[in-house]
């Protein structure tokens, strides 16, 4: 029995949608293609998660909370208020190094391939939103106080999220590295730098 085989079901099904939804999409893989990956019988899906979209929701909650554990390690790495606001630049690098199977980010391709997501999915959407501009909003603010911090942490936002787009279409490190030179230039130039 290989070791997979020996993790609980529930396990194996959240390895499984890990490993085929967020790299194949969460639409176009079949239930069958997860339940044959995770070696789980269709009950075994249906009592842990209620259907495939619980089965996504609680994906993307495992993943939201390997996200934050990699962007708080690179908080805690960080040595200046400058460097907290950044520090998703090498948290995205070292997620994308270590826990990353697929080109991009789950949520955005979540987001974009479900019209109508259900209220488990919606959840966790928001949840990783919140994340994202909550926390860049409070490090904004140490950097340039609370009148400049919202247009700050826009900026780094939307240079965060032009690079989990460049992660889809080209080198992952390249869209890295240019987006946080992007959002390094967008922050000196409104903090008149």
């Amino acid at each position: 029995m290989t070791t997979e085989r020996r993790r609980p079901a529930r396990e194996r099904l959240l390895n499984a949608a890990d490993e085929l939804m967020f790299v194949d999409g969460v639409v176009l893989t079949p239930v069958d293609d997860i339940l044959r990956r995770a070696g789980a019988a269709p009950a075994t899906l249906y009592s842990n998660f209620g259907n495939k979209d619980g089965l996504i929701a609680a994906a993307l909650e495992r993943r939201l909370e390997d996200w934050t554990d990699a962007w708080d390690a690179a908080i805690a790495d960080a040595d200046s208020p400058t460097g907290r606001l950044f520090a998703i630049f090498p948290a995205l690098r070292s997620y994308q190094r270590e826990r990353l199977h697929e080109r991009w980010c789950a949520f955005s391709g979540t987001a974009a391939a479900t019209n109508r997501p259900s209220e488990g999915i919606t959840r966790m959407l928001e949840a990783e939103d919140e994340l994202l501009h909550s926390r860049l909003l409070a490090f904004a603010t140490e950097v340039a106080g609370e009148d400049r911090a919202q247009d700050l942490a826009d900026q780094v936002a939307v240079a965060y999220l032009g690079t989990l787009t460049g992660m889809l279409r080209g080198d992952q490190e390249t869209a890295i590295a240019r987006g946080e030179l992007v959002a390094r230039t967008l922050v000196s130039s409104l903090l008149g730098e």
